[in-house]
């Protein structure tokens, strides 16, 4: 057991877990948990790290101005996926380490994209609404059997759901920012028992406007900053569905209300937002939309997953 070295954890959900906390103090004695109840921010997080040689970060913003008043910082491990809230130049040129595991989280998000896609296209949400209102509506939905579903951002959960997709005989659109070969969709189709005829690269463009149902899977970056927005909204089809698993800031939110109000034939299910909690926000408001609490990943088996893999990151990392 490492006896010396400080551990902060930032993440609620990692802190809140038995099971997690015991594994690290298995190995780390000098153990900080977040059970405050609430995100850190400012300068609480700025307070709560400083002691720290090492740190288990969930969501939490690892800016430069946050990073460059912990000067004792050596080792990030992150407890999720997404490194859109740290800043990795600024640990590159401090030379902080990084314990990341991609898509370790990949089978809870994709099950839930595909369980979004599901109740979006069956209206399983109005219907309950409906009945909850006194009504007995006898509403029509869709069938995912043959939908061309679209695919933005075609990494570890992307490729999960394209292979949730198989039974149903959908036709997959992928978009990346990456261009794959010919040999690389062939092997990611054999790997994942995907018809070769039933997946492409396509692009931007291509994919919104020929998709039955949109699923976000991109990372946050510069190139993705509300790349969904009122441009990219006019491809889509009448009926088309949006789901968002990936994150918040890659939508416009302002925009997408827009469209839906006046567009009612579409939908969109959202579990990430530009701001989180999302309490007030006006999508709320829209017949045409559902939203959950980031909870995407938050599965048992998951956050297990997450949790080991950032426990492991403590010692088993890399330079930037």
């Amino acid at each position: 057991m490492n006896t010396k070295t400080i551990v902060a954890v930032t993440s609620r959900s990692f802190s809140n877990n038995p099971q997690l906390v015991k594994e690290l103090k298995k190995r780390y004695a000098n153990v900080m948990l977040n059970d405050s109840g609430a995100t850190l921010s400012g300068n609480q997080l700025i307070n709560f790290l400083s002691p720290a040689e090492k740190a288990i970060i969930g969501i939490e913003d690892l800016s430069e101005n946050n990073l460059s008043q912990l000067p004792n910082l050596r080792v990030i491990s992150k407890y999720g996926v997404g490194l859109n809230n740290i800043n990795l130049d600024y640990c590159k040129s401090r030379n902080i380490k990084l314990g990341f595991v991609p898509g370790v989280n990949k089978q809870s998000v994709a099950e839930f994209a595909l369980t979004l896609i599901l109740l979006s296209l069956r209206k399983i949400h109005t219907n309950h609404l409906d009945i909850s209102n006194g009504k007995w509506p006898q509403s029509k939905g869709f069938e995912l059997n043959g939908k061309t579903i679209s695919i933005l951002g075609f990494g570890n959960i992307g490729q999960k759901l394209a292979s949730f997709l198989t039974p149903f005989q959908c036709q997959i659109n992928f978009f990346d920012e990456r261009v794959f070969t010919a040999a690389e969709i062939a092997e990611i189709s054999k790997n994942n028992n995907i018809d070769p005829d039933l997946i492409k690269q396509v692009s931007f463009e291509d994919a919104l406007r020929d998709g039955d149902i949109i699923s976000i899977h991109l990372p946050l970056n510069e190139g993705t900053q509300n790349i969904v927005n009122t441009e990219a909204l006019a491809h889509l089809k009448s009926s088309a569905v949006i789901v968002n698993t990936a994150r918040g800031g890659i939508v416009n939110e302002e925009e997408l209300f827009n469209f839906l109000k006046l567009n009612r034939d579409n939908f969109a299910a959202f579990d990430v937002f530009h701001e989180e909690p999302a309490i007030q926000n006006s999508l709320f408001e829209l017949e045409n939309f559902f939203g959950t609490s980031h909870r995407s990943s938050l599965t048992f088996e998951g956050i297990n997953s997450m949790g080991m893999a950032a426990i492991n990151g403590l010692d088993d990392n890399v330079n930037i």
